[in-house]
């Protein structure tokens, strides 16, 4: 049964096979031929996001969270492929700061990248890993802060979310008193959908077949797994991701 509200299984087995074999096994083969550096910039950029959007549709069918584990593996490693790529190629300036600048899509895919791997258990040094490969040091104090939780305590932490619309409140939450923090969350995940309207998938429920692969609020479920906060009145909302929290404080 899947745990998405707005379609059903047999769409998502459909497109989880059509993404990781047409936008991944053929995107990553296809890289190693190509000989115009925009568009290995481009190609890297697309594996890693059809990748997280692999990893949303398996949660979204329902697969148990263990079983996500190797589509999570790839992300990781589609990652580290866009940055070996982004390292090797010539761009002009501007170019270059299309494909690396921390944007909404860019943030929230980051984001759930290390939920997923927070919620597996994966070490400390791997999700370090990770978060030198994101970057953007400074730019965004939920990422930073995050950094911080795992040692990388020299890293620059920003004075605010780089989207504070969207993410500052998270940064508030953190901050807030223990027995206030419950309540915070829920109140966050409540608006959650309305504000992410900025992002490129919001409404592709509506959109043309296969464009959708979840909403879910992963970050908050991020942060209630690093900062131990109360997410029980959240078990059942149709954007939180409580199998994820579960399962990190319930390992099987």
């Amino acid at each position: 049964m899947a745990r998405d509200s707005n379609f059903n299984k047999e769409y998502f087995d459909k497109w989880i096979d059509f993404v990781q074999t047409r936008n991944i096994d053929h995107d990553q083969k296809q890289v190693a031929t190509l000989t115009n550096d925009e568009g290995k910039a481009m190609c890297g950029n697309d594996l890693f996001k059809n990748s997280v959007q692999l990893s949303i549709m398996c949660y979204s069918r329902g697969d148990a969270i263990p079983n996500i584990r190797k589509s999570v593996s790839q992300m990781v490693r589609m990652l580290e492929l866009k940055h070996s790529i982004m390292a090797s190629v010539q761009l002009e300036k501007d170019v270059r700061q299309m494909y690396e600048r921390l944007d909404l899509g860019t943030l929230y895919e980051s984001l759930t990248l290390l939920a997923f791997m927070v919620s597996l258990h994966f070490p400390a040094q791997d999700i370090l890993h990770v978060l030198a490969l994101i970057d953007h040091a400074g730019e965004d104090t939920l990422l930073d802060k995050i950094a911080h939780i795992f040692g990388e305590t020299t890293r620059k932490v920003g004075q605010q979310s780089k989207f504070p619309k969207i993410y500052n409140t998270l940064v508030e939450i953190i901050a807030a008193p223990p027995l206030q923090q419950g309540a915070l969350l829920k109140k966050y995940v409540e608006g959650w959908y309305k504000r992410m309207k900025p992002i490129y998938w919001y409404g592709n429920h509506e959109g043309g077949e296969g464009a959708y692969f979840g909403y879910w609020c992963f970050e908050a479920a991020l942060i209630a797994m690093l900062f131990k906060i109360d997410d029980s009145e959240l078990a059942n909302h149709p954007n939180y991701p409580a199998d994820l929290v579960h399962y990190y404080r319930n390992p099987i």
